[in-house]
């Protein structure tokens, strides 16, 4: 459901899942959390023995704490995917400073979250218990590999299927 409230901001409320651990969905909507950036889903953090799938940690976290209650919703633009720009509340508490201050996504906006990630630093909580990439580098990291790796064109295909 959507309302507008006083200040042209959208109100969303309603039964939310988790697509990764800072874009949930509401129907056929998404909806991206501001202020935090989490681990992409197939994205590892950790070093040697330690390493740990921590994208699909952050989603699992959101995923359980969006079971707990009513989850209301508040913004009033979008990003160029076409997601809603939005804060979230579950049982009244701020989503954004829920997944920050277990460690599971880092604040883009400082002022908005940074004592949560600051607390989570000093007690070495989710990405702060070792080494980790950050998502946004991660991703960037990612495109590159992508954009470098060769490309079969048709005459590999038909040399691959016909053995030439």
């Amino acid at each position: 459901m959507a309302k507008i409230d006083g200040l042209n901001d959208r109100q969303f409320s309603g039964r939310f899942v988790a697509i990764d651990g800072d874009t949930l969905a509401l129907g056929a909507s998404r909806y991206r959390l501001i202020g935090i950036d989490a681990p992409e889903l197939r994205q590892d953090c950790g070093a040697g023995d330690g390493i740990w799938a921590c994208g699909q940690a952050a989603k699992n976290f959101v995923r359980e704490v969006l079971e707990t209650g009513e989850i209301d919703c508040t913004g009033s633009s979008k990003d160029r995917y076409s997601r809603f720009l939005v804060r979230c509340s579950v049982n009244g508490m701020d989503l954004g400073s829920l997944i920050v201050s277990e460690g599971l996504a880092v604040t883009t906006e400082y002022f908005l979250y940074a004592k949560e990630e600051e607390q989570a630093k000093q007690e070495k909580l989710g990405l702060w218990s070792g080494a980790f990439e950050n998502p946004k580098d991660w991703r960037r990291a990612q495109k590159a590999a992508e954009t470098d790796a060769p490309r079969a064109g048709p005459l590999t295909v038909l040399r691959h299927v016909f053995g030439w």
